[in-house]
């Protein structure tokens, strides 16, 4: 049901003694303390159907006898206004999304097929620029859209008709343009829409049945953005359709779980494509949200922290951004750059929760690639503040929930960037989750089995990639180890975890880590990652960078003679020169010089993926080049490889290796030769480190 509290009554919820245990565990385990931030008096129950027993959505009093109301009121029109002449190029690609509904309505079939169902949010800016101008065109062209979409009784032909992702998005974007226009529509406009808007909100409602045996795949977009549709069109027909309050009422339900499983530290696991695509559903959410009941829904970990995510995994030249995942819509063999969208809910989270740092990495975005596709949301949520210089980030950033490691050299375009791996696919505090929804199933399809893995941008360049979007997810296709030719969990699949135990994916884990300005020491086990292949494997890589060089040491322990194989992926071809294997790009190249031991078997080859985005409907497709390194068989392995960012006309030259007595460090030293001179350098490594006995796990020193 929905409940209309007194000023300062908080909502309501059951909490028995096994949820109060559950919250103590979790507030123990997360770092902050808190619970996954959404209602702080109450975590999910076991099930939605236990959720829904005694849930109330507390709507504040008077909020269904006013339009507009779901982003702003009508008293806001001249504050908005006056937006608009401030921030003149954001205003006019607001009026020219607008202005393209003027170039003809879509046909039937291409708005039942859902074909282009991401231009439905020109209904929005139109209205939007109705509101501000008065121009009665932009009333007359969006009423017409909306008109022909809701006539229409399905929307979206190809997957889940009328409760996936295209029925998603028109659900959500006619309802806040019904919702801007709903006193100046004419009264049969106005009942055409609101019965297509019940009809289609009726549709998801019944897809979330609480009575269903079905699992519910809570983490994943196609759950929670088709919830946060209905949620919107609910609140958009409270008090006209009498349905909206129960639909408002399970909507809610479905996105505390949904917004109760992501991450702890701010990282989204889908990766960056799908950070870019899907996550700022949650924070449409958390806006209609605030704004219908008063109370605080920015203050979730996934969003609070999110604005790491978006800068630390950004990259200073193509592509952009660390490629992790399914991500990028590649061209043949051609790898695509990143452009990235619907950052505005930064700017959203930074207003909600005094959170400049957010705001800030939301006009980064903004500089980098102006929103073009959803201007209307970015308009509206954009920070103006006077204060901006803010202290200069730490370059580096460990998302500890997840286990990934961010390190850089610094803020510059010539900066080295890498990134590191070894977590589970939904994080740790997953774990704990999944056994208390006893309705949730992962859905870690967009997750890729690349855990030890590492990427690397140095010089301007590229240089240890990914693979891109597949349709197959095969540890052979990142840059980590295969254990008799054979890889991570349920390698091959389309969903790397589903049929494997979370456990041991949760007990791969970073449990050394130094970062510093100066270098990067990071070290993680994920034996277990290979159950299936090696049952009781010990596996650790430790990965050691500076700006000009990084090491990487690999350990098995096996009960019985293993192989191991060392991968790393580039955009050009391997080619042996002298000791090391080079890949010469444009603009730099990458040489990795195998240190130990001395008999591996080196192959370089082009990468062949199973390209695609749907499983089961792959295509074989070559994706750049790969070097594989494969020790012969033995019950114990260590892998020593130096990997070095080479400029245009550097080269590299006596690379040698050693350990140092006294304290066993693995000492590497190189001679690089660079337009300025030769330099040498010498860089020692405590493999074994840990943060208990002190003193620095890396040295470097430089002669010329």
């Amino acid at each position: 049901m929905v409940s209309c509290p007194k000023e300062g009554k908080r909502g309501g919820g059951r909490m028995n003694l096994a949820t109060a245990a559950v919250c103590l565990a979790a507030a123990l385990m997360c770092a902050r303390g808190q619970l996954a931030g959404q209602e702080k008096d109450a975590a999910p129950e076991a099930t939605l159907a236990d959720d829904l027993r005694a849930l109330a959505v507390p709507v504040r009093p008077g909020y269904a006898d006013r339009r507009p109301r779901l982003l702003f009121g009508p008293e806001d029109r001249e504050v908005l206004a006056q937006k608009a002449q401030r921030v003149p190029e954001m205003w006019a690609e607001v009026v020219a999304s607008g202005r393209r509904l003027g170039g003809g309505l879509p046909s039937s079939e291409e708005i039942r097929a859902g074909r282009y169902y991401w231009r439905i949010e020109r209904v929005e800016s139109g209205a939007l620029a109705y509101f501000i101008t008065k121009d009665r065109w932009f009333l007359d062209a969006a009423s017409r859209w909306m008109v022909a979409h809701c006539r229409e009784d399905v929307w979206g032909t190809d997957y889940r008709p009328n409760i996936d992702l295209q029925a998603a998005w028109y659900l959500y974007h006619i309802a806040v343009a019904y919702d801007i226009l709903h006193d100046d529509l004419s009264p049969a406009d106005r009942q055409m829409v609101r019965d297509g808007l019940a009809s289609h909100a009726r549709a998801i409602h019944e897809s979330f049945s609480p009575s269903s045996a079905e699992k519910y795949r809570y983490d994943q977009n196609h759950t929670y953005i088709p919830a946060v549709a209905l949620a919107t069109s609910s609140l958009a027909l409270l008090g006209e359709v009498p349905e909206a309050s129960e639909w408002l009422t399970r909507s809610y339900a479905v996105m505390r779980r949904c917004r109760y499983v992501l991450s702890e530290d701010g990282y989204y696991y889908e990766g960056y494509g799908y950070w870019s695509y899907a996550l700022h559903w949650h924070g449409r959410y958390a806006e209609v949200m605030a704004r219908a009941t008063g109370k605080e829904f920015y203050d979730l970990p996934v969003l609070r922290e999110n604005w790491r995510y978006a800068r630390y995994l950004s990259l200073p030249g193509p592509p952009y951004a660390f490629d992790m995942n399914d991500m990028g819509r590649w061209s043949g063999t051609r790898r695509p750059s990143v452009s990235v969208n619907n950052y505005h809910f930064l700017w959203s989270a930074g207003k909600a929760l005094n959170s400049p740092r957010s705001s800030d990495v939301a006009d980064f975005l903004s500089q980098r690639c102006p929103e073009r596709d959803y201007p209307a949301a970015a308009f509206l949520a954009f920070h103006e503040r006077k204060e901006k210089n803010l202290p200069l980030l730490p370059a580096f950033h460990h998302f500890a929930d997840h286990d990934v490691v961010v390190w850089r050299s610094g803020w510059d375009d010539d900066a080295t960037c890498l990134a590191f791996r070894c977590g589970p696919p939904l994080g740790h505090s997953a774990l704990a989750k999944t056994r208390q929804l006893k309705d949730w199933t992962m859905n870690c399809g967009h997750v890729h089995p690349d855990i030890g893995g590492f990427w690397l941008f140095a010089r301007g360049a590229y240089l240890a990639t990914d693979t891109g979007y597949t349709a197959e997810k095969w540890t052979r296709d990142h840059n980590t180890l295969l254990v008799d030719s054979r890889g991570q969990a349920m390698d091959g699949s389309y969903w790397n975890e589903r049929g494997f135990p979370y456990e041991k994916l949760d007990a791969c884990r970073i449990d050394r880590i130094k970062l510093t300005d100066a270098f990067c020491f990071v070290s993680g086990e994920f034996g277990s990652a290979y159950d299936r292949v090696a049952p009781g494997l010990t596996l650790r890589r430790t990965v050691a960078a500076g700006k000009e060089w990084m090491l990487v040491a690999d350990e098995m322990e096996a009960a019985e003679p293993r192989t191991l194989t060392w991968l790393c992926h580039s955009d050009a071809p391997f080619v042996r020169e002298g000791s090391a294997w080079v890949a010469r790009q444009e603009v730099a190249s990458l040489a990795v010089c195998p240190l130990a031991p001395h008999d591996l078997d080196c192959v370089s080859e082009t990468t062949v993926v199973v390209a695609g985005t749907s499983p089961g409907q792959g295509t074989p497709t070559e994706r750049g080049y790969h070097l594989a390194l494969t020790s012969q068989k033995a019950r114990s392995v260590k892998l020593i490889t130096l990997l070095l960012p080479l400029g245009r006309e550097e080269t590299v030259s006596r690379v040698a290796l050693s350990e140092r007595t006294g304290d066993g460090k693995t000492v590497v030293t190189f001679a690089k030769k660079t337009a300025a001179g030769t330099a040498v350098i010498t860089v020692a490594v405590d493999t074994g480190w840990r943060q208990a006995q002190g003193g620095e796990p890396v040295e470097v020193r430089v002669s010329r």
